[in-house]
């Protein structure tokens, strides 16, 4: 049986039962086809029409002018005011049960009479002789629905866009149906709108939207009727209409056939990796080239018995036993061969039972660097989503780079957000260090990805670093079926939310205590303050790096002075020496190039609170925190 299952026999035996599944088309695969359709309309550039208007009777207007059934006559009147206000033709897509039980028939038809107005067609209208004698003509409203409950085509026959059609004298095609272009969209206005200018010289669809109202589904969801039936109107007098020609089905089964053909000729020759490429751009091909016929023709081709066919004969090569173990030793060796030895890596490919999740407790320096202020970011992008994906893609690179040439590992992604580490899977020495001078050499990455921005008009990026050092466990995390290679920890956790304080401190650089005594002579570093971050009750000291090349501006007594009045800044702070810590402010701003300023203004917004509530007598200086 498992040879059998594994033979190119059972290839074959798949695809046979595919052509006869096309033959057939059974209901989900007909919804299926539907719904590529669908997206190929959703998908694709809207229309404003220039020539059709919808006039709305919404709750609004019920609340101004009563609860419906309205009085004819006041149907009348909006007729023609619309008239008055320029339309060009009225259609009143209000379907009349009964005659007017408020006597306001006799009012209507004469403004009817005057005015001309195509409406919809029920028994009870044509019951009505003496509305049906005056109005303009009346059309069907009536639009069958698909296996799956959608309107997608229109029966031209009596229907208001055809009877519209007739009456403007404007060809219509000679098929009995079209398929509806939903694509269009139809301006509307409000009947309790003071302005009706936008209406001349437009065709007038008078419906109701207020709750109760019918409303049909569409591949664009819910539509009132007359919304419907005016983007119907407007596919007509595009004069291009979306239509699945006779031969459609020809050109299905010719693309069905031969890519068994070809499956069946280059899956055998190939492994499952190297089969992977070519089913690949067969999708492409496929969905690419049933697009393009759509935008360009407007015709309607499936894609999905071909599409099935290719996934059927792959699932096929996964579930062969050779295939299924060749693609674990080449997952094996392509997660761990970075950070195992090769002897290790070739045991766990020979007994992969030997794989557990799990980790070893190791000293990190871990990373987390964060885009500030990345909604407003995204909202410039908002109808380019591709542009905003280059953008990030434009960021991370360089960042990556800088990290994996400083012997970091690049943990994750996550949005905007990168997490890294250092010192494993392999020892790294001076671990702090390297961690600092990635993030100063990411900070000068971003100064000239700016520039390139600024030059392009778009919204330069600023980022925040959280550094912390200290124990985590770090080895395979996830599942049995899926993991990678990650830390968890404390240490981990105070990482992100020292990255997340970074703006509340004016400063791109925020490190934990132990980084700080970590790090050598070489960094000039400054204690910023001692925090309770949140989610946390044990404070923590908190720290910043000087940008080195602005330390070389300064002379060592300058810098040493500059360092020394920050220390008995902070040291004023805790003892609640407000005044003091005013004066050495003020000679620390502009200071070093005004790189703390920020931070600075900070502890004097600050102090100014503790004025006006002054804390305890035996407060330590530690800040509680109240955002990550």
């Amino acid at each position: 049986m498992s040879k059998i299952l594994t033979s190119t026999w059972a290839v074959v035996i798949t695809v046979i039962l595919l052509v006869g599944l096309k033959a057939y088309n059974p209901l989900p695969l007909q919804t299926l086809q539907l719904k590529t359709f669908d997206y190929y309309q959703t998908f694709g550039d809207r229309y404003d029409s220039q020539s059709i208007v919808l006039l709305d009777i919404s709750d609004a207007a019920l609340e101004k002018k009563g609860q419906w059934p309205w009085k004819r006559d006041q149907l009348g009147r909006i007729i023609v005011n619309a008239y008055k206000n320029g339309a060009s033709l009225v259609i009143l897509q209000v379907v009349f049960t009964q005659k007017d039980r408020l006597g306001g028939d006799a009012t209507f038809l004469k403004m009817i009479a005057k005015y001309p107005v195509i409406l919809t067609e029920t028994n009870t209208v044509k019951n009505l002789e003496s509305i049906e004698r005056k109005a303009l003509a009346i059309g069907n409203v009536e639009v069958p629905v698909d296996i799956d409950g959608t309107i997608r085509k229109l029966p031209l026959d009596d229907s208001i866009p055809k009877v519209i059609m007739n009456v403007i004298k404007f060809p219509v095609p000679e098929q009995n149906n079209i398929w509806i272009d939903f694509r269009h969209h139809i301006p509307r206005i409000d009947y309790t709108e003071k302005d009706w200018s936008a209406i001349a010289g437009k065709i007038v669809f008078i419906g109701t939207t207020f709750k109760g109202s019918t409303f049909i589904t569409t591949p664009y969801g819910l539509k009132n009727t007359h919304e419907a039936m005016a983007i119907a109107t407007e596919t007509l007098l595009s004069g291009k209409y979306i239509s699945r020609p006779e031969w459609m089905p020809k050109v299905e089964w010719a693309v069905l056939l031969l890519s068994c053909l070809t499956f069946l000729l280059l899956i055998p020759r190939l492994g499952v990796l190297w089969s992977a490429v070519p089913f690949v751009v067969y999708i492409g091909i496929l969905f690419g080239s049933s697009y393009y016929v759509f935008q360009t023709y407007l015709y309607l081709i499936s894609w999905i018995e071909p599409l099935i066919m290719g996934f059927l004969v792959w699932a096929h090569l996964i579930y062969n036993n050779f295939a299924r173990e060749n693609r674990l030793k080449l997952q094996i060796k392509k997660q761990f061969e970075h950070y195992l030895a090769p002897a290790m890596v070739k045991k766990l490919q020979k007994n992969p039972d030997l794989l557990k999740l799990g980790g070893d407790t190791r000293k990190l320096t871990l990373l987390f660097c964060d885009i500030r202020g990345f909604t407003p970011i995204s909202e410039q992008y908002k109808t380019n989503p591709q542009g905003l994906t280059e953008l990030v893609n434009r960021f991370l690179t360089p960042m990556t780079d800088i990290i994996m040439l400083n012997e970091g590992t690049v943990d994750k992604y996550m949005g905007d957000c990168i997490m890294a580490f250092w010192n494993a899977p392999l020892d790294v020495d001076k671990q702090a260090d390297k961690a600092v001078d990635t993030s100063l050499l990411m900070l000068k990455s971003l100064e000239e990805l700016n520039t390139q921005l600024i030059e392009e008009n778009k919204l330069p990026i600023n980022i925040g670093i959280g550094l912390n050092t200290g124990e985590a466990v770090v080895g395979n995390m996830g599942s049995d079926q899926r993991f990678d290679y990650s830390c968890l920890g404390d240490a981990v956790n105070l990482a992100a939310r020292l990255e997340g304080q970074t703006k509340g401190y004016g400063v791109k650089i925020l490190f934990g205590e132990e980084t700080a005594k970590n790090l050598s002579s070489k960094h000039t570093v400054l204690e910023l303050d001692s925090i309770a971050v949140k989610g946390k009750t044990e404070p923590v000291a908190i720290y910043t790096v000087l940008d080195p090349e602005v330390v070389n501006i300064y002379d060592i007594p300058s810098m040493k002075q500059y360092t020394d009045l920050h220390i008995k800044l902070r040291e004023s702070y805790i003892k609640q020496d407000w005044k003091h810590c005013e004066d050495l402010i003020d000679n620390l701003m502009g200071q070093f190039s005004g790189s703390l300023d920020s931070y600075y203004e900070i502890i004097l917004e600050r102090i100014q609170g503790f004025k006006t509530n002054p804390p305890s007598k035996d407060w330590d200086g530690v800040y509680i925190a109240t955002t990550k």
